[in-house]
């Protein structure tokens, strides 16, 4: 776990593997043991908030990226959704008293960010992406690596990974804004995206 001060703030990083179940116990074990005053999550708005009010069983996919992450990752062990390491920060920070807040755009912000990053072509090239995931042989040994590697297929075109610094450029400046009204912060933050956001924390 890497710790980065912001000013007054302590703020330690827990990178994490969304969909995993065994996610559970290092999330718990994590908050139990920083203690942090608020517990930071790598999601949106929207999403938290869906995710505190959702009681359901498991989700399916929504696309074939999605079926190819799912498969990845079964190599270790069947992930699930919703993902149980956000799952699992909601309830133990409630559970505890600590705040919670949301790190990622809210859904207007990345519409306009994706609309301003990502050209038409880019899009009509996602069926060569479709066709390339089907041939592709992931050479990784652990499930950080596997999202690692899947991330840098699926966010590889230049629009895509523009977008996803400016995601992790919005995710540092949300650590920024928290760490001045509190002094401990934990960020739960998928592990594709933590060293961008560090590189955007000077870190």
């Amino acid at each position: 776990m890497d710790e980065v001060r912001l000013g007054d703030a302590s703020v330690k990083i827990l990178p994490v593997v969304r969909g995993l179940p065994s996610e559970i116990h290092l999330v718990a074990n994590a908050i139990d043991t920083t203690a942090p005053n608020v517990v930071a999550v790598s999601i949106g708005p929207e999403e938290l908030q869906t995710l505190r009010a959702y009681h359901g069983g498991p989700l399916e996919p929504e696309n074939f990226e999605e079926e190819v992450y799912v498969a990845g990752l079964s190599t270790w062990e069947t992930p699930t959704k919703p993902p149980p390491c956000f799952t699992e920060a909601i309830r133990v920070a409630d559970r505890r008293g600590a705040r919670l807040e949301a790190l990622d755009m809210d859904e207007v912000t990345y519409t306009e960010n994706y609309v301003d990053c990502v050209s038409g072509l880019e899009v009509v090239f996602q069926g060569r992406l479709e066709r390339r995931l089907k041939k592709k042989q992931f050479r990784a040994k652990t499930p950080q690596d596997f999202v690692i590697e899947w991330d840098a297929e699926v966010n590889g075109p230049p629009g895509f990974a523009r977008l996803q610094s400016r995601r992790e450029a919005f995710m540092a400046a949300r650590l920024r804004q928290i760490g001045t009204s509190t002094e401990s912060v934990l960020a739960i933050i998928e592990v594709e995206r933590v060293k961008g956001v560090l590189a955007a924390l000077g870190a």
